[in-house]
């Protein structure tokens, strides 16, 4: 184990323990798959996500890549739904359930999990009957990613943990353009992605010794994005929305280039950076 003075290892030349939300599909199930590609040290992936059957495509997938190998990467599977608030303590035990913190030279959070909340609505559409699923938005997209990142944080600290205190930390958050653009319709979305862009700035000025970064991947090929355009709204978000098809990535696309941007090493901690910042918008 490397010391407190040492230079601390390149992002994907250590020893690492990576937790990563939302992995049963999608950018979830990428950045897992582009961990396994790119560790050269042994690699820990602990995943969680609702259905069982894509959590085990995923761990299919990881199995079939020419880089893994038993001896160099295990993974955990935690299948269970972040947003259910009365089963999310059990839920999050299990996922952090007999970590030795001493045993990695870099601990990885991935708070990927989300979902886009009610685009059918104006504001002043909402209603006092919708406040339960008001609530467990907020509950999935904010509460559980506070928690989740409170608890790896307690988890990996030195005061907590044990360790020396030469672990290298880093959380990463999936966020959106739409956490600093607002768009009709998106009410929910957009106070959604703000406020974990904002938790996450906290968290890099609490803890100097991590690196955070909120992530935007720019508009991704997935569900979500067809959910989107299909179900907002505003016509003109809706529109926005299908302009973006065209212009769509793949997960595995963007995943690289945030993978990339993670081994640089170079962003200020608890920033916002778009996949456009950094490649470009096409034309």
């Amino acid at each position: 184990m490397y010391k407190m003075a040492d230079v601390k290892p390149a992002f994907f030349n250590a020893t690492t323990i990576a937790i990563i939300t939302g992995a049963s599909k999608g950018i979830g199930r990428a950045i897992a798959i582009e961990f396994t590609r790119r560790c050269k040290k042994t690699l820990h992936l602990i995943l969680t996500g609702r259905s069982e059957k894509d959590l085990n495509e995923t761990l299919s997938i990881i199995k079939c890549s020419s880089e893994y190998s038993p001896q160099k990467v295990s993974v955990k599977l935690v299948i269970g739904d972040l947003g259910r608030q009365p089963v999310f303590p059990s839920l999050l035990d299990e996922l952090f359930k007999d970590i030795d913190s001493s045993m990695f030279q870099h601990a990885v959070l991935i708070n990927n999990a989300g979902s886009t909340g009610d685009v059918t609505k104006f504001t002043r559409d909402f209603a006092a009957s919708d406040s339960s699923s008001i609530q467990e938005y907020f509950f999935l997209n904010l509460t559980s990613t506070l928690l989740l990142s409170s608890k790896f944080l307690s988890t990996f600290h030195p005061r907590t943990s044990g360790s020396d205190g030469s672990t290298r930390r880093t959380i990463v958050q999936l966020t959106s353009l739409s956490a600093i653009l607002p768009s009709a319709s998106w009410s929910l979305y957009c106070t959604g992605k703000a406020a974990r862009d904002m938790m996450h700035k906290v968290i890099a000025v609490e803890e100097p010794d991590v690196r955070v970064l909120s992530y935007a991947p720019g508009p991704v090929d997935t569900s979500m994005l067809h959910h989107l355009a299909d179900n907002s709204a505003a016509t003109s978000t809706a529109e926005m929305i299908k302009a973006c098809h065209e212009k769509a990535v793949t997960p595995e696309k963007t995943v690289r280039v945030l993978c990339d941007q993670l081994d640089k090493d170079e962003f200020e901690s608890g920033a916002h950076m778009d996949l456009y910042d950094i490649i470009g918008v096409p034309q």
